[in-house]
């Protein structure tokens, strides 16, 4: 049996914790939740309505048959405009796709900020609104701030 000076053994104690961190580490990433990335991409008039235009990437291992996302518009001022239920349809698993939404009687301009409040639905082998929702990541390429 070899005997380790007190300066070896505290490196091959170091040298194990360091190989077991890194595993644990490995283990949490892969099992760490894939997101949903939504990307508020262009607002624009069309019309009386501001059209908003979203690109939905489904990093997920499932699809998504259907997601009903609950947003919230402020106004300029910080006040809530409205509430509007959005439906993205399917998005398959690895997949994106580029949605748009008529907000009705809004000027693109008045909107300050978008929030994403609520996942109403959200179908798919394996999906729940709730499973939905903490996947969620959001961004934007606009002047208005999209937040979940």
């Amino acid at each position: 049996m070899a005997v380790l000076s007190g300066s070896k053994r505290v490196g091959m104690q170091l040298g194990a914790a360091l190989v077991l961190m890194t595993a644990t580490s490995f283990a949490e990433a892969q099992q760490a939740p894939q997101p949903i990335a939504i990307e508020l991409n262009g607002a624009e008039a069309n019309g009386k309505a501001c059209r908003l235009s979203f690109v939905i990437d489904n990093r997920l291992s499932a699809g998504i048959d259907d997601m009903a996302l609950e947003l919230v518009l402020f106004e300029q001022d910080g006040r809530v405009n409205r509430f509007a239920v959005v439906r993205t349809a399917k998005v398959p698993a690895g997949k994106s796709r580029v949605r748009q939404f008529d907000i009705p009687e809004t000027a693109c301009p008045s909107i300050a900020r978008i929030l994403v409040n609520d996942v109403k639905e959200c179908s798919g082998a394996g999906l729940t609104p709730g499973a939905c929702a903490e996947s969620i990541q959001v961004s934007t390429r606009t002047d208005m701030r999209f937040d979940n």
